[in-house]
């Protein structure tokens, strides 16, 4: 073949190459599966429903399973919805009956214990996962919030002697399938917040099927009726498909003045989810997810704190690299607050009041909140946080910023001299660099004062497990709220709840009994009285320090549409699209 001959197949051949990458380009944005990849902070031990607690366990559960109510995507405050239920329950007999009916035809995911038969969702399921909560030995977070409520609750594991092959064939008074369409719950008294708790992952429908072919270990296994089904974890993700017999649902067609300024209603009434599959990639290094978003190998990104210098120039205008990708950057207030917390019952920080008060004197508060969020972040002034009930804005934090007072009050604790001062161990919250850099922080101030500070650094997994334990000491801790209610967050400081929810091992009989009363009253005005004077109660405890209040960056390709954080909001994936 001549030079002129070889010249010319060349240029067709590079012709022919660009004109199928183009088309391979055209293919992939019209008419190729969609996927969307997102990440995981953590790791985590269970995906069980009874027993999964930590947001990113409950972020993948709740694109999988579904429970009767959800929360409106697009309205603030927050309004509970319908979700696999037809309708808001019809209250009876003062408010101690609910009846929900149940939507008909709703398909539960494929799995052998269904032998290949379709499987529709059943009144019966979610009185299955009424009975697993109520069993002890599943350790269920989730099981205090229906002690002492639901009628035979309380009672129930001793019942069937923790054996859970007899919750086939052993009635929950309060829990009955009175068809397969009406779900009953029966309580000891009227719940205002019960419909949150049924919108709540320990409420969701479980199918006797699952839990016998599973001798009801449901820590690797997730079966529902959501949008998306569950394919497993490889690869370091966790593998999600959109589910092909998944119920006609639509996006929403109402929302408030931020879902319009932002023009999150452009999908009104298309039918969801968009995306075909979807993956979250576990990344608990915080420069791994960095990386792995301006590398396009995730497509979401919640700014760790420590990068937030990143995302501005010298002027303060987004960086050219974010900006040459055509990134958006959006800040979000989160339901979320962050506090340190003391182990009540260790015998030197928890039986000592006035060295945790030594403590709450010796952190420069003003600084923590620049350090750790780079001013992004609010102080807290309250165990609530703005958003909820019973929040006083104008309220003053009593503790401030006093190496004076600290070391006077470490005095009174008899510790008036180097010799004598005890050695604090400070448990991180996961290995991520923010908790090295939070630790680092509290250590010099604390050693500022003359304690001896020795930092534990935990995995997030471990950390819960220790603490859930009562086995750490000191350690900052911090809360999503589930739903928008104060008692929310008030349940961890109940001594019913150690072990347990309640890591800091606090038990105060009063704050216990104003617990109940808050249970059991609807009045808000009253609830709100309730609860400030169960604030006031702890802080003259101390069992916490209040810190801040969270927000979130967020980064964003221009090809991912529709999202809108929330903390409390998490199956969220189903109303994102990708427009390329």
């Amino acid at each position: 073949m001549n030079k002129r001959n070889i010249l010319i197949v060349t240029v067709l051949l590079c012709a022919l190459g660009g004109g199928y990458i183009a088309w391979s380009k055209f293919k992939k944005g019209s008419n190729s599966p969609s996927l969307l990849s997102l990440s995981l902070d953590n790791a985590f031990d269970s995906l069980d429903p009874a027993k999964a607690y930590s947001d990113d366990s409950l972020i993948i559960s709740a694109q999988v399973l579904e429970p009767l109510y959800q929360y409106h995507y697009l309205k603030r405050p927050y309004e509970i919805q319908p979700l696999v239920a037809e309708a808001l329950p019809m209250i009876e007999q003062k408010g101690t009956v609910l009846k929900i009916k149940i939507r008909k035809k709703i398909s539960f995911h494929e799995h052998p214990a269904f032998q290949g038969k379709p499987r529709y969702l059943k009144a019966q399921d979610f009185v299955n996962q009424f009975k697993r909560l109520a069993m002890a030995s599943l350790k269920s977070p989730g099981k205090s919030l229906f002690s002492g409520l639901i009628l035979g609750f309380d009672d129930y594991g001793k019942k069937i002697n923790e054996d859970w092959k007899k919750i086939k064939t052993t009635p929950l008074e309060g829990v009955v399938a009175e068809d397969d369409q009406t779900l009953i719950i029966r309580m000891s008294r009227a719940e205002p917040n019960m419909v949150y708790y049924l919108a709540l992952n320990f409420a969701v429908p479980v199918p006797l099927e699952i839990i016998d072919y599973q001798d009801n270990n449901l820590d690797k296994v997730l079966v529902g009726t959501g949008p998306y089904e569950y394919s497993g974890f490889t690869n370091n993700y966790f593998g999600m498909k959109k589910f092909a017999s998944y119920r006609q649902d639509f996006y929403p067609t109402a929302g408030d003045r931020y879902a319009n300024v932002e023009k999150l209603l452009v999908s009104s009434k298309e039918k969801i989810p968009f995306i075909d599959e979807v993956r979250f990639y576990v990344t608990s290094q915080e420069e791994e997810r960095w990386a792995m978003f301006l590398e396009r190998k995730i497509d979401l990104l919640t700014v760790p704190k420590t990068f937030i210098p990143k995302l501005y120039d010298s002027n303060g205008e987004l960086s050219p690299e974010l900006k040459k990708k055509d990134i958006k950057l959006k800040h979000f207030p989160i339901l979320a607050n962050r506090w340190l917390s003391f182990n009540m019952k260790h015998p030197v920080i928890g039986q000592n009041d006035f060295l945790r008060r030594a403590i709450a004197y010796a952190i420069d508060y003003s600084k923590y909140v620049q350090v750790l969020s780079q001013n992004t972040n609010l102080r807290a002034n309250s165990i609530l946080v703005p958003g909820i009930s019973g929040y006083l804005p104008a309220k003053d934090f009593r503790f401030k910023y006093d190496p004076a007072l600290a070391k006077e009050y470490l005095k009174q604790a008899g510790f008036d001299k180097p010799e004598k001062m005890p050695t604090i161990i400070y448990s991180t919250r996961g290995n991520q660099s923010i908790h090295i850099m939070e630790a680092e922080f509290i250590k010099q101030h604390l050693e500022a004062i003359g304690l001896k500070v020795e930092i534990e650094i935990l995995a997030f997994p471990d950390f819960i497990r220790k603490g859930r334990a009562g086995e750490l000491m000191f350690f900052t801790d911090n809360w999503l709220f589930d739903y928008p209610d104060g008692e929310n967050i008030l349940q961890l400081l109940v001594s019913r709840n150690f072990p347990g929810v309640n890591k800091s091992a606090y038990s105060n009989q009063r704050v216990d009994q104003l617990y109940d009363e808050l249970k059991e009253t609807v009045n808000p005005d009253q609830r709100d009285r309730i609860i400030q004077q169960m604030e006031e109660i702890v802080f003259n405890d101390l069992p916490w320090i209040p810190l801040m209040y969270e927000s979130s960056f967020v980064l964003q390709y221009p090809e991912i549409k529709n999202f809108r954080k929330s903390s409390i909001i998490r199956n969220y994936v189903k109303y994102l699209k990708i427009e390329r």
